[in-house]
């Protein structure tokens, strides 16, 4: 049975345990890894699961709509219900909601999964994922690791994302690329090519539509699909970890301590296990950088 909404706001102030409802359930994990290390006692629920509601931003939105009166009855019940939801494309839609709703927080990238998008979490998920140690893994390895992936991948993301965000703003606009593609159709390697060659040709009118928005390439965690980076990250890494084995103890500068002494059957650059893209995103949640989340955590703090 679903959360009936008058009983269950009157159950979360009676008992001091606040709640906090997010748009549905892939990202429930992600808030209470947070508030787990807040040390503080609060509920998430996905909207979906109170009566009256569906899943997704719009029904947070609404949700949050209608509690404005609870809110304007007793003020401290501000601290007792708190709606997230992602950004997506709404401030570029010009649809972010009415600023003078309270009790509702808007993350500052497309969504949750972009926090994720670190050069720690590159690092760490390396460490995972081989037996090598961070003295193997040296600024000379993370700094190519990071402008690989920036100059290649991240800046193909980056016009994909750009595609899929014109024809988001832009009614009647013959797209290519949509966010509702899903990310493995995309980035196939029997697709993806494709799709570069068709962006390839709309660069310059991709460019001129970035400036007309403000949009610059360091912009790329907010408009691109949070699912979509994510998965641009994990093939990165994957593919990229065997070429790094294939150079240990040939290259200057990547040797392991077997590959040193001509063990290299027991590289330490090789993966652990048969690890694929896929596998990263349950992998990469265990890491999250405060510098990222911080403003996340500064609002749950701020319930009861």
């Amino acid at each position: 049975m679903k959360h009936d909404l008058e009983e269950w706001i009157t159950e979360a102030i009676m008992s001091n345990t606040p709640v906090v409802v997010v748009e549905g359930y892939d990202d429930i994990q992600f808030y209470e890894k947070i508030i787990l290390d807040l040390g503080k006692e609060i509920n998430v629920e996905a909207v979906e699961n109170i009566e009256g509601y569906g899943e997704g931003s719009d029904n947070v939105i609404k949700f949050i709509e209608n509690l404005q009166p609870k809110f304007e009855e007793r003020s401290d019940n501000i601290r007792y219900i708190l709606g997230i939801i992602d950004k997506d494309v709404r401030d570029y839609r010009e649809e972010l909601p009415d600023p003078k709703y309270v009790g509702l927080l808007i993350l500052k990238y497309y969504s949750q999964e972009s926090h994720y998008i670190t050069r720690e979490n590159a690092i760490d998920l390396i460490l995972k994922l081989t037996s090598v140690s961070s003295k193997c893994l040296n600024e000379k390895i993370e700094t190519e690791i990071v402008k690989e992936l920036t100059e290649n991948d991240f800046n193909d993301l980056y016009y994909f994302s750009l595609e899929a965000l014109k024809n988001a703003c832009e009614t009647g606009y013959e797209s290519v690329i949509k966010y509702s593609d899903s990310a493995d159709k995309l980035f196939a390697e029997n697709n993806k090519p494709r799709l570069l060659q068709q962006i390839n040709l709309k660069k310059t009118d991709l460019d001129e539509f970035a400036k007309s928005k403000n949009i610059e390439f360091k912009d790329l965690k907010y408009i691109a699909k949070g699912k979509w980076i994510l998965n641009v990250f994990a093939r990165y890494l994957i593919n990229k970890i065997p070429q790094i084995q294939e150079q240990c103890g040939v290259t200057e500068g990547i040797t392991c301590n077997f590959c040193s002494i001509g063990n290299n059957a027991k590289c330490m650059w090789r993966m652990k296990n048969k690890f694929s893209h896929s596998h990263i995103p349950t992998l990469i949640s265990n890491f999250l950088i405060d510098s990222e989340i911080s403003y996340i955590k500064d609002r749950l703090s701020r319930l009861a």
